[in-house]
C-alpha cells in the first residue's frame, strides 16, 4: 500500500469520487487472447471448457476517436497509479454505479465504457473501435486493463456518452471480467502485498457466493469444490492442490477482492449478487413454495426461464391471504390497485380517507438501518438472538424482505436504492449463515473464538486508501474542510500509512490562519504541532517527496528558513523535477552566500553543509 499511497493526488460513499483501491497496476499486463477466461456464448456456468465461440461474431464498428462533450464535469478523476482499471471495475459493480468511464493515455488517446448498475453495456478502445457484442467487449475490457498506470481515468456518473439509440444492451457478465483481469494482475506487487495478507489465513467460499458466475476452467472449479468442502489456507492450496501455482493465486485474488471467499465473520456480502437477492426476495411472497438454497443466482433462473408465482393471492385462494395483507399493508394502496387486474374477484376499494405513508419515516428507518448494518453480525442483522431457531430466523428474513428489498421503496425513497440493494445482499447472507442449526453452530463458534476477519481488515486498508484519494480530489478542489474530513478517516482506518498522516498535516495547517511574516531571525510556533507530525512521518519514510515539501512550507511560514532550505534541498534530490523545490532552493543560495549558511555554522569546516557546498574561490 506504501507506493500507491505516496502517488500524486486523484472520490464518495455512494458515488465514485475519484476514490483509489491503493493498488498499483502492473506496467503490462500477461493478458493474451488465449486468456481461459475468454467471453463465451454459452452459460456462464458451464462455458469454461470452450471459451471462444465457434462462430465469428459481427465485426465492431470503428469511428472517430472519443471526444468528450464540451462543458461536462467529471464525477470523479485520478490516475491508474492510484487506482487499477481492474479495481475501479469491482468498485462500480459493488457501488451499482451508471455512468460512462472515460480512459485517457499520456498520448491523449481516448477509451471509454459505459455501465448501467455496474454492468458494462460498451466499449470504445483507443483507436475508436466500439464493441457492442458480448464476446468482444469484455475482451476489450481486459485489453483496457494493460494501459499504463500514468492513464488517467474520469468518471461521470449518470452519462452514457456511448449510447446508441434503439442498440440492444449486450449481456455482459461483470464478474468474468473480473476474474480475467485478476488472473493477468498476478505477479503485480499490491496484487501480491494482497494475497501476501491472507496466505495463512483458513478461508472457504462465502455465505451467498456464487462462484459460477466467474467463468472458472475445469481446475479453477476443482479449487473452488474444494473451498466448499473444507476450509484451507492459500500456501495449503497452492502446494497440496497439484493446480500450478499461478492459477490458484489467480482465483484467490479474483475472489478476493469481489469478497466471494470467507475468511471469518465478516458481513458484507459478495459484490455483484445484486440480482440474487431480488430474485430470492421476490419469491418471498410464497414461503410454502420456495426453500432458498446455497449458490441460487439471478442469472440462473433467468436461464430456466422460471418466475417467482404471483404475490397477490386470486379469488377464493386464502393460502397467501395473511401475507397478502401484510405486504398490502407495506407497500401502501398503490401497489394493490396495480395488481388488481390479477385478481378474478371483485377490486379492493381503497377508503378515500387513506392517507399516503409517511416517507419521511421510512426514510429515517431505513437510514438508521443502513448506517448499523456496517457494524452488525449476522444475528444483529435479522435482529435475533444468538440462541434463536431456525423458524424465527426465516420469520425474520421474511419481514425484513418486507420492509428492505429495493424493489418496495417509493418512489420518493428511489435515490436509496442502490444502497438498500445492498443491505438486502447482507441480509440474505445472514439469513444463509443462520437458516439451520449447523451454520448457526459454525458461526457462533467464530464468533466466540473471536475469529480474526482478515478479510475486514483488508477491506479497511481499501477504504482508507478510497477516503484519502477523496480527500487529495477535495485538496485541489481547495475544499479544505471535506478534505480533512476524509483523510481523518482515512488515519483513523490505517494509521500506518505516512502519505494519510503528512497529508492530515497539512491540511490541518492549511486551514489556520497565516500568521504575520516573522522579523528576520525570529520564528513562530503556529504550526509546531503539525511540523512534528511530519517529523514523524519522515523517520519512517526519509525521502517521502510530499512530506518533505510540506515541511518545508511550513518552516518557512513559521520563520525557520535555513532548515526550510535544507528540506527543499532534500526535494531535489529526491525529485529533481520539482519545479517549486528548486526555485526555493535558487532563491535561498542568491540571498545567503556559502559562508552564511545559517547559526552554528563554522567557518574552518563549516560542518556537513560546508563540506557538501564548499565556497567557490
Amino acid at each position: 500500500m506504501r507506493a500507491a499511497a505516496r502517488s500524486s493526488p486523484a472520490g464518495p460513499d455512494e458515488a465514485l469520487c475519484g476514490r483509489a483501491v491503493g493498488f498499483q497496476t502492473p506496467a503490462k499486463s500477461t493478458w493474451s487472447p488465449e486468456c481461459p477466461v475468454a467471453p463465451s456464448c454459452a452459460p456462464w456456468h458451464a462455458s469454461a471448457e470452450s471459451p471462444l465461440m465457434a462462430a465469428s461474431p459481427p465485426a465492431p464498428t470503428t469511428g472517430m476517436p472519443f471526444v468528450v462533450p464540451p462543458g461536462l464535469v467529471p464525477t470523479a478523476e485520478a490516475h491508474l497509479v492510484q487506482t487499477p482499471l481492474l479495481h475501479l471495475y469491482v468498485y462500480l459493480l459493488d457501488k451499482v454505479l451508471s455512468g460512462t468511464l472515460v480512459l485517457t493515455t499520456k498520448t491523449g488517446a481516448r477509451a471509454a465504457v459505459s455501465f448501467e448498475d455496474g454492468t458494462p453495456t460498451r466499449v470504445m478502445d483507443v483507436a475508436g473501435t466500439r464493441y457492442a457484442e458480448r464476446m468482444p467487449l469484455e475482451r476489450a475490457m481486459i485489453k483496457l486493463c494493460e494501459l499504463e498506470p500514468e492513464t488517467r481515468y474520469a468518471f461521470y456518473a449518470g452519462q452514457d456518452l456511448l449510447a446508441e439509440r434503439g442498440a440492444e444492451v449486450p449481456r455482459v457478465e461483470p464478474l468474468a471480467v473480473i476474474m480475467a483481469g485478476a488472473r493477468a494482475f498476478v505477479g503485480a506487487p499490491q496484487a501480491e502485498a494482497t494475497l501476501g495478507r491472507i496466505e495463512d489465513v483458513p478461508m472457504g467460499i462465502a455465505t451467498g457466493a456464487a462462484p459460477e458466475r466467474f467463468r472458472l476452467t475445469p481446475e479453477e472449479r476443482a479449487l473452488v469444490e474444494r473451498l466448499r468442502k473444507q476450509r484451507t489456507t492459500l500456501a495449503d492450496l497452492a502446494r497440496t492442490s497439484g493446480v500450478p501455482p499461478r492459477i490458484v493465486r489467480g482465483v484467490v485474488y479474483g475472489m478476493t477482492i469481489t469478497r466471494h471467499l470467507d475468511f471469518g465473520g465478516s458481513t458484507r456480502p459478495p459484490v455483484g449478487l445484486e440480482r440474487v437477492a431480488a430474485a430470492r426476495a421476490a419469491m418471498v411472497s410464497d414461503p410454502q413454495g420456495w426453500r432458498p438454497t446455497t449458490g441460487t443466482t439471478g442469472l440462473l433462473m433467468d436461464q430456466t426461464g422460471l418466475r417467482p408465482r404471483d404475490v397477490v393471492a386470486r379469488a377464493g385462494d386464502t393460502s397467501t391471504a395473511p401475507l397478502q395483507a401484510v405486504r398490502r399493508e407495506g407497500t401502501g394502496p398503490l401497489q394493490a390497485v396495480q395488481r388488481a387486474s390479477d385478481m378474478t374477484g371483485p377490486m379492493p376499494q381503497v377508503p378515500p380517507q387513506a392517507a399516503p405513508p409517511n416517507n419521511e419515516k421510512r426514510r429515517a428507518e431505513v437510514e438508521a438501518k443502513l448506517a448499523a448494518a456496517p457494524n452488525e453480525d449476522h444475528f444483529q442483522m435479522l435482529g435475533v438472538p444468538r440462541e434463536t431457531t431456525s423458524i424465527d430466523v426465516r420469520n425474520a428474513y421474511f419481514k425484513l424482505a418486507l420492509l428492505y428489498h429495493p424493489d418496495k421503496l417509493p418512489k420518493d425513497l428511489h435515490d436509496l436504492k442502490p444502497r438498500v440493494a445492498r443491505l438486502f445482499a447482507a441480509i440474505n447472507a445472514a439469513y444463509e449463515a443462520l437458516k439451520d442449526d449447523t451454520g448457526r453452530a459454525q458461526y457462533l463458534a467464530s464468533l466466540d473464538a473471536g475469529t480474526v476477519d482478515e478479510q475486514a481488515k483488508v477491506e479497511r486498508v481499501v477504504n482508507a486508501a478510497l477516503e484519502f484519494e477523496k480527500a487529495e480530489v477535495f485538496l485541489r478542489k481547495n475544499d479544505l474542510a471535506a478534505c480533512e474530513a476524509c483523510v481523518r478517516r482515512a488515519v483513523s482506518a490505517d494509521p500506518e500509512q505516512p502519505a494519510y498522516t503528512a497529508l492530515l498535516a497539512w491540511v490541518v495547517a492549511s486551514r489556520r490562519p497565516l500568521p504575520p511574516v516573522p522579523e528576520e531571525g525570529k520564528t513562530n510556533n503556529v504550526y509546531d504541532d503539525c511540523i512534528t507530525q511530519l517529523d514523524g512521518v519522515l523517520k519512517v519514510e526519509p525521502d517521502y517527496e510530499k512530506a518533505l515539501l510540506y515541511r518545508a512550507r511550513l518552516l518557512k511560514l513559521a520563520g525557520r528558513i535555513h532548515q526550510a532550505y535544507r528540506d527543499f534541498k532534500r526535494v531535489t534530490v529526491v525529485s529533481p523535477k520539482n519545479i517549486e523545490a528548486t526555485r526555493e532552493v535558487r532563491l535561498y543560495e542568491m540571498r545567503h552566500p556559502p559562508e552564511d549558511d545559517g547559526p552554528g555554522s563554522n567557518p574552518a569546516g563549516r560542518g556537513l553543509l560546508g563540506k557538501l557546498f564548499p565556497k567557490k574561490r
